[in-house]
């Protein structure tokens, strides 16, 4: 599917916990994810930072005012779905929560049944935060990262996950129906609530169509595409005809690996290309959708600002039509030059200015 983009070839950046806490004393403790007073305010510190920083690139928002954010929608995470399951999440002033899996085993993952997560004490802690800004504000923004089917099972089964693939079949095949429906109960709830449900997981979204549903797949380049068509396609394509418009998150290296399967989702209109990707190929195999290239985080932090163009140049030539084409550049740590985030921009703006 195609879906026609609120912006010309957008740019996104987000930054990592440590940029946030060294450069501007962010906490990321509990309370900046349940107390609605700190919610509200570390938002309002994060877009103002943003600005006074970037404001000239169209990041941040001056004289930021306060706002009812129920999630962070300035930094990569999700810890609050595999939390409402029963994970155990590890929370850090200076770093994002961190999720340990439930190493279930198959027998209790054969008594598995869709989640009333509305009665989940997390999640009830949660919502207890979004009446409290909605009591404030009279509405709610943002959204929450509802992670994906793999991402998952891994939170609940650990790497045994893997060998159930060829050891029961049946059970993972159980599984990922009963995540793929309750992840389409959830997305419904939150948006239902605040009008979206994936700017939070990535802040493209917003400038493409903010009623994108994105999932995350970021643990699916550990698989090979026949394992993806065996176990994820189907109730990937059951998400994909509920929750229109639908889109994938790939931040791994290898997205043209699962090409041929990601094909085969028809409703995905977005996909998350990530750094690596052979991308002129992954645009053969799916022409129409939105392909937000992700440059590498990793790279960013220690190249110059030249190899930033250069990189960015090669990626956009075998993207084609850039109309249907985003940028982004996700979790850059603290010491990332900020020369090298302008670049990406001025390298943006020479396209739109010459036309594509």
């Amino acid at each position: 599917m195609r879906i026609e983009s609120n912006t010309y070839l957008p740019v996104e950046v987000i930054f990592n916990a440590n940029w946030w806490h060294i450069n501007y004393g962010i906490d990321f403790g509990r309370e900046f994810f349940f107390n609605p007073a700190v919610r509200v305010e570390s938002e309002h510190a994060m877009r103002q930072a943003l600005f006074n920083r970037f404001g000239d690139l169209g990041l941040g928002e001056a004289k930021a005012a306060f706002r009812p954010v129920i999630y962070p929608v300035h930094l990569a995470c999700g810890f609050l779905v595999p939390a409402m399951w029963g994970c155990e999440v590890v929370f850090s002033s200076n770093n994002t929560p961190q999720v340990l899996p439930l190493h279930m085993s198959l027998e209790e993952v054969r008594r598995i049944d869709e989640l009333d997560f509305e009665a989940t004490p997390i999640f009830r802690e949660f919502s207890a935060m979004l009446d409290a800004l909605e009591a404030r504000f009279g509405c709610l923004e943002g959204d929450v990262g509802w992670s994906s089917l793999q991402n998952l099972a891994l939170d609940l089964m650990g790497q045994d996950l893997f060998e159930a693939y060829y050891e029961a079949p049946v059970v993972v095949d159980r599984l990922y129906e009963v995540l793929a429906l309750t992840s389409i109960r959830f997305v419904n709830y939150i948006r239902g609530r605040t009008g979206t449900s994936s700017i939070s997981v990535n802040r493209s979204v917003e400038k493409v169509d903010p009623a994108i549903n994105l999932q995350s797949n970021c643990s699916v380049q550990m698989i090979s595409n026949a394992h993806y068509e065996r176990f994820l396609l189907k109730p990937e394509q059951l998400q994909a005809r509920e929750l229109q418009p639908y889109g994938i998150h790939h931040c791994g290296d290898n997205m043209h690996v699962v090409a041929d399967g990601y094909a085969k989702v028809r409703d995905a209109c977005f996909f998350d290309v990530g750094w690596g990707a052979d991308i002129a190929y992954c645009r053969k195999k799916i022409p129409d959708a939105f392909f937000n290239i992700r440059l590498s985080p990793v790279k960013l932090q220690k190249c110059t600002a030249d190899e930033v163009e250069s990189d960015l140049i090669v990626l956009l030539e075998q993207a084609g039509d850039l109309s249907n084409v985003g940028i982004c550049c996700i979790n850059m740590e603290h010491d990332t030059p900020d020369e090298n985030i302008r670049r990406m921009f001025e390298v943006a703006d020479r396209y739109r200015n010459a036309g594509g």
